[in-house]
């Protein structure tokens, strides 16, 4: 299991900015650390799914953050670290497959936003190029 990689407090103001506030936070975070986090456990990886029934996968920007979301609902779950270049390269052709969406952040089943495949990889590419 993932250790907090910022504090309790950190974490909790990060939830409290309002959704555009967290997608810019989100990015800025993800280029600055090199790494996402998800929901699960050893076999199986957090999915939801909007009101029109589409497939979403929820992303954090802190194992924190993710855990003051989900902690507690369901025995052996825990903050999954990924990589953001292993996600560019693995995880986006199979949600491709899945036809998946990316949540960025939600908090209390308010999602940030929900960007198709192409958006948060433009998104997550420019906060990823130098200044």
């Amino acid at each position: 299991m993932a250790r907090d990689d910022i504090s309790r407090g950190q974490a909790e103001r990060l939830r409290g900015l309002d959704g555009a506030a967290r997608v810019a936070k989100t990015f800025e975070i993800l280029a600055g650390e090199g790494s996402l986090w998800v929901w699960g456990d050893e076999d199986e990886i957090l999915f939801t799914e909007d009101g029109e029934r589409r497939t979403l996968l929820p992303v954090w920007p802190y194992a924190a953050v993710a855990r003051l979301e989900n902690e507690g609902e369901v025995d052996g779950e825990h903050a999954v670290r990924i990589p953001v270049g292993t996600f560019l390269k693995e995880w986006l052709p199979q949600l491709e497959e899945d036809d998946a969406l990316i949540a960025i952040f939600p908090v209390e089943d308010r999602i940030a936003a929900k960007l198709t495949l192409e958006e948060f990889r433009a998104q997550l590419t420019a906060a990823l190029r130098p200044n």
